[in-house]
């Protein structure tokens, strides 16, 4: 980047199927220890967004902007933001389709500086001069503005019509979406070390898992692991009303209730009032113990499922799960870009159906999700989704393959890794090992 365009007046701006048992030494005794000083990854130390990733995303959405015929987009939503200018403070960032963007400020305008890369980070002391403030630094408001209007309220949409009086405008949802779904060598990067942290985490299982815990009292000494080895404690979802802690940890019967998150799995839950994930159950010998986790690390997220168990599980959920991890295994040998998603979800629905279990492969009955899996980055629910979609993968897309079953009355099995497209298939993400853990 040259210092021009630093200063604004350029355009930049800145796997084996069988179940196995763990090693004789590992403890089989509850344990409350959580790691010290867990090591640090690089992301620890890195700076903000490096500026030729901003950069490079910037002039893409530019180019999107001209391709539909917007004078310029104003992005809110917080991973957004975070894509784009690498804060989550609370801001507007401009984007005109020619010329370089404008980050107006609400709050708080010192961390925004020190966090983003964007030369132009300004102060705006009222969104009721947003408009104001935009004519003042580019000469005009804009006739086409393209907004985020798959995640905008109503209300603000209404105060930012008073904010641009006259403009035409229309949703660039879609095309942002796209767009993050192509990751950055330094974004696989981060959803990498998000993955290293459930590897830590899984790890310790077997220290953990004994007859009689809760599933809560477990769940709880898991999430104290990850937060000591970095773990950030906010999982977003673009979804209206999908929310989501740290993911599903689910045994026995739980693993089989069905509820309100576009999920396979989703368990009980504590109360009605959140309606999924763990209960105040007892873990029990030979029942499908599910750990469904997500971890993240500087915003980018990894989505992981291992099965653990007690002593051995019934034949029904071997069989299940080794029908899961071949789904697994096929789908990500021939993921490569130019696939069509609608034909990955045929794969692995037509190896469900083979094995006869078609109707409990991701869910049961009218419950079973249409889908195997799913985008991740800075959020959960991102591009692609692996359906009956035609959508093609490209290379350096980032996806959840998460393959389960659920067997009424007895558990959920299944498998999920995160995985990168690349020309050469599906590469995995995470270290542990895809299979069944029978402790």
């Amino acid at each position: 980047m040259t210092a021009a365009e630093k200063s604004g007046t350029g355009a930049s701006d800145a796997l084996s199927p069988a179940a196995s048992t763990m090693p004789p030494s590992a403890p089989s005794a509850p344990s409350d220890a959580t790691p010290d000083d867990p090591p640090a990854t690089s992301a620890d130390t890195a700076p903000s967004t490096p500026l030729e990733e901003v950069d490079r995303r910037l002039a893409a959405l530019r180019e999107d902007l001209a391709a539909a015929g917007l004078d310029a987009a104003l992005l809110h939503q917080n991973a957004d933001l975070y894509y784009y200018a690498g804060t989550v403070q609370q801001s507007f960032l401009y984007v005109p389709a020619s010329g370089p963007a404008t980050l107006f400020m609400r709050r708080v305008v010192e961390r925004a500086r020190a966090e983003s890369p964007l030369a132009q980070v300004v102060a705006l002391r009222s969104m009721r001069g947003l408009g104001d403030a935009v004519r003042e630094r580019y000469g005009a408001l804009p006739e086409r503005l393209g907004l985020e209007l798959d995640v905008l309220p109503v209300a603000l949409f209404r105060r930012l019509e008073s904010q641009f009086p006259g403009a035409w405008t229309e949703d660039i949802s879609g095309t942002v979406r796209r767009r993050r779904a192509v990751k950055s060598p330094h974004e696989v990067g981060l959803i990498r070390a998000a993955a290293g942290i459930t590897d830590e985490v899984c790890e310790r299982i077997p220290q953990l898992l004994h007859e009689g815990v809760r599933e809560n009292q477990l769940a709880g000494r898991l999430e104290a692991i990850a937060r000591a080895f970095g773990h950030e404690g906010v999982i977003r979802m673009r979804g209206f009303n999908q929310e989501m802690f740290y993911g599903q940890f689910v045994s026995g019967p739980n693993g089989t209730v069905p509820s309100y998150p576009d999920t396979p799995l989703a368990g009980e839950g504590l109360s009605p009032a959140v309606a999924q994930g763990v209960t105040a159950r007892s873990i029990g010998r030979g029942e499908p113990v599910v750990f469904d986790f997500v971890s993240v690390r500087r915003g980018y997220i990894a989505d992981f499922t291992r099965v653990f168990s007690l002593g051995p599980l019934p034949d029904a959920c071997r069989r299940a799960f080794a029908v899961a991890l071949e789904i697994e295994q096929k789908v990500a040998a021939v993921a490569r870009p130019g696939v069509e998603c609608a034909e990955l979800y045929r794969l692995a629905l037509g190896l469900a159906e083979a094995a006869g279990l078609g109707d409990r492969f991701m869910g049961t009955g009218e419950m079973r999700a249409r889908f195997v899996g799913h985008g991740v980055g800075l959020e959960l629910d991102e591009l692609p989704v692996i359906a009956a979609i035609d959508e093609p993968l490209a290379d350096g897309m980032v996806f959840a393959l998460e393959p389960k079953f659920v067997l009424p009355g007895v558990g959920a099995v299944g498998i999920e890794d995160t995985f990168v497209v690349t020309p050469g298939g599906a590469e995995r993400l995470s270290g542990i090992a895809p299979r069944l853990f029978e402790i």
